[in-house]
């Protein structure tokens, strides 16, 4: 009996070591990881927009249109009842490529203006780049004698409409404007800058031109 147990045991050895290995062949099942939801990207932060333009405030006023010729400057004004000079434009002795004089725009203007003065008239709209002026609450620009800018007040009639900032005036048009304006363009010989363009793309009329038709 003792013989036989003793010649099981290699059997069972042999049976136990086949069991093992078949056990380190099968595939082990891997262990479950949790499913975690995925963040989902984030979206591109919108592009920062201009800030919008300021609104503007505008006032009808009356007053008085003055013309004054000194210092080389032919200059017309617009003075409010209260007081105020609201606008002016002179006519100014100038060395440029355009010629030999400029003129030079001013309005009352809020007081953080310093980008431009814009016109409207019902000769059309016109922009003059400017500046804050020495005098308080003003702005100023240059432009040349002929000119989209210079057409649109020397041909405007009736009403007048000036933005500068959020300040908006509204007064009336008077020809003395229009005489400085035009008395205000180069002399014979002197070069002439083309006409402006209108957005539409067609040329606006020069106000050297316009003079003939008015």
């Amino acid at each position: 009996m003792r013989t036989a147990l003793i010649a099981l045991i290699p059997a069972m050895l042999m049976a136990g070591a086949a069991h093992a290995q078949s056990a380190e062949l099968m595939p082990q099942a891997e262990p479950e990881v949790p499913v975690t939801q995925q963040a989902e990207p984030e979206t591109e932060a919108e592009e920062e927009k201009p800030a919008p333009p300021p609104e503007v405030d505008t006032t009808e006023i009356s007053g008085t249109w003055e013309r004054t010729n000194g210092n080389g400057r032919d200059t017309v004004t617009y003075t409010s009842e209260a007081g105020e000079v609201v606008f002016s434009a002179s006519c100014m002795t100038a060395d440029t490529e355009f010629g030999d004089r400029i003129v030079q725009i001013k309005a009352a203007s809020a007081e953080d203006t310093v980008g431009a003065i814009d016109i409207f008239t019902s000769a059309g709209n016109a922009r003059v780049p400017a500046a804050p002026d020495v005098s308080p609450d003003t702005a100023a620009g240059l432009v040349q004698p002929v000119s989209q800018q210079t057409y649109v007040l020397a041909s405007g009639a009736g009403e007048m409409r000036i933005v500068s900032g959020s300040r908006g005036i509204v007064f009336e048009t008077d020809p003395m404007l229009k005489q400085v304006i035009r008395g205000c363009h180069p002399s014979p010989g002197a070069a002439v800058q083309a006409p402006a363009e209108t957005e539409e793309g067609d040329a606006v009329e020069p106000a050297e031109s316009a003079a003939t038709n008015s």
